[in-house]
């Protein structure tokens, strides 16, 4: 669906066709494979301009994957986002979803649009009619899901993964290095998540709160169905085998 390398010499069409503008000194530095992002903890921020086509609707399953090199921080909430499309309504309601690291744990939230209906008695007034015609735009209460382990902050980099099966109790699963984490329930959670608003990397879309990513971040991917297990696993070191194959000569790049 979607993917960020983090510098021109990594980019493929879908980054080229939606780059992400850097703002307030995020560099550009040597990461695990190729080139990352690197957030200073403070302005740094890089925007991918809102797309229809990067939404995802009601039912739809997803996945996001990344790798980080997180560091310790002090954030409003312990909170560094790692990648996020959503409109957010204050600390509590929002619209989309959020793969964060939380308190130095992979965090996951998810808040699709609130229910809206029409009832008869609101048809009896302009008033009313107004009134409810406006809570058609209101934002759902937030759902988020913390894994319990392990600590991202250790100094290395992790592949980290979220991938959703949205009609399945079980479908809900969050990754760290090709393992399962967490598992929780996105049945509840069905509705579309679309929004008007641009996917950011490394930042939170309410700037008044203090919850700027420091570390790295390279090589985000969206996509728009719910990754296998086992292709998870693979993402996570398909590129250090591969690397391993190239310098032993038992492989080759294509």
């Amino acid at each position: 669906m979607a993917r960020w390398p983090s510098a021109s010499t990594n980019a493929n069409r879908d980054a080229a066709e939606r780059p992400a503008a850097l703002t307030g000194g995020v560099r550009v530095v040597q990461g695990k494979f190729g080139n990352a992002f690197s957030f200073d903890g403070s302005g740094a921020r890089a925007v991918v301009a809102h797309s229809q086509e990067l939404n995802f609707g009601a039912g739809q399953d997803f996945s996001v994957i990344a790798w980080i090199k997180p560091e310790q921080a002090e954030t409003s909430f312990g909170v560094m986002p790692i990648v996020e499309k959503r409109r957010v309504g204050g600390i509590t309601t929002a619209l989309g979803w959020e793969l964060a690291v939380a308190y130095g744990r992979l965090a996951f939230q998810l808040t699709p649009a609130a229910p809206w209906s029409l009832k008869v008695a609101d048809l009896t007034s302009p008033a009313r009619m107004r009134s409810a015609w406006q809570r058609r735009k209101q934002m759902a209460v937030v759902s988020t899901f913390h894994s319990p382990d392990p600590e991202l902050r250790d100094g290395r980099f992790h592949h980290v993964a979220v991938t959703v099966q949205r009609d399945s109790r079980t479908g809900g699963r969050l990754y760290v290095d090709g393992k399962v984490v967490m598992t929780f329930d996105p049945t509840p959670l069905s509705a579309t998540l679309a929004n008007q608003e641009p996917v950011l990397i490394g930042t939170h879309p309410d700037t008044s709160l203090h919850c700027p990513y420091k570390g790295l971040i390279e090589d985000v991917r969206l996509y728009s169905r719910a990754l296998s297990a086992a292709e998870i696993e693979a993402a996570s070191r398909s590129e250090e085998t591969k690397k391993s194959e190239v310098s032993s000569g038992s492989g080759k790049e294509e």
